[in-house]
């Protein structure tokens, strides 16, 4: 019995020592292994930054080629990123970074292999694929870019309409349709409070509006741009050729949408003949296949 009791007692002591320590320690053990992982991190930036800037000279070389350079500036634009001389420079040089890796690494694998024929093919559509996929990552995402603004426009439009009929100035209507389409349309509210910004900063309005037909490409906001610019140079008030404007955009989003209600049968078309079809063919036939192979049977 007194053994039971030591025995409890010291395992009742030492798991508070324990606990003391663990409380204790606990905020310096977090703060050590967040240290740690900072200077990890720190580190690994500056090699990276290190081989980034070894191979600037190469990249400076690549991009005089002017066709590359517009290229590169005009996706940037496009998908709503910085396009500087330095924010190329620095997409092709991350680029060419990447392909240095990838290069390294089927270097490696053909050694491996001793110069595979199929290992090499591989290794060539690898480095392919490193230099191009940048372009197809942005392009896709100028493609859902593009895709809400056209979704949700008239929306935004008619939302802007009414605001300026209410007494609104034209900048502060549409900076307050950026503020409301941001959580559900993340573009139109990014270009609309980006178009806003400009126009605060300085920039007149007609080249604001221009930049923004760059960064997007519709058709309905060259339209509306150019009415915007005809209004603004005639003097002429807005809230009228607005109003106009908006029920157009109504008629065109209801007609696309009658579009693809009408279309959609055609589209569904192929699928059925594909999966739904046969899998009919074979509820209707089975019973009746089965029947026949068992006829067949007993002949």
């Amino acid at each position: 019995m007194n053994s039971v009791v030591i025995s409890l007692m010291l395992a009742l002591w030492a798991a508070y020592v324990t606990y003391i320590i663990v409380s204790k320690e606990e905020s310096f053990l977090k703060e050590r292994l967040k240290s740690t992982g900072k200077k990890y991190k720190a580190s690994s930036k500056k090699i990276f930054d290190d081989i980034l800037e070894i191979l600037k000279p190469l990249t400076a070389g690549n991009i005089k080629n002017i066709n590359v350079k517009n290229k590169i500036k005009e996706l940037l634009v496009r998908v709503g990123a910085p396009s500087s001389e330095d924010d190329i420079l620095d997409f092709e040089n991350k680029r060419l970074m990447s392909i240095l890796f990838v290069f390294i690494f089927c270097i490696f694998l053909l050694i491996i292999y001793r110069l595979n024929y199929i290992v090499l093919c591989l290794s060539l559509a690898a480095v392919y694929f490193t230099y191009k996929y940048p372009e197809i990552r942005i392009r896709k995402l100028i493609k859902s870019r593009e895709n809400d603004f056209d979704k949700n426009f008239p929306d935004a439009i008619d939302m802007l309409s009414v605001c300026v009929e209410a007494g609104l100035g034209l900048d502060s209507a549409i900076e307050r349709v950026g503020r409301e389409f941001k959580p559900f349309s993340p573009t139109i509210g990014h270009e609309f409070i980006r178009l806003s910004q400009d126009v605060a900063s300085g920039i007149p309005r007609h080249d604001a509006l221009k930049n923004l037909t760059k960064r997007i490409r519709c058709k309905d906001l060259q339209s509306f741009v150019a009415l915007l610019i005809q209004s603004e140079t005639l003097g002429t008030s807005i809230v009228q050729p607005l109003s106009i404007y908006c029920d157009t955009l109504r008629s065109r989003k209801k007609q696309r949408i009658e579009e693809l209600v009408q279309t959609s049968s055609a589209k569904m078309t192929i699928p059925m003949v594909l999966f739904l079809l046969p899998a009919m063919f074979i509820v209707i036939l089975y019973p009746s296949i089965i029947k026949l192979i068992d006829a067949l049977n007993s002949m």
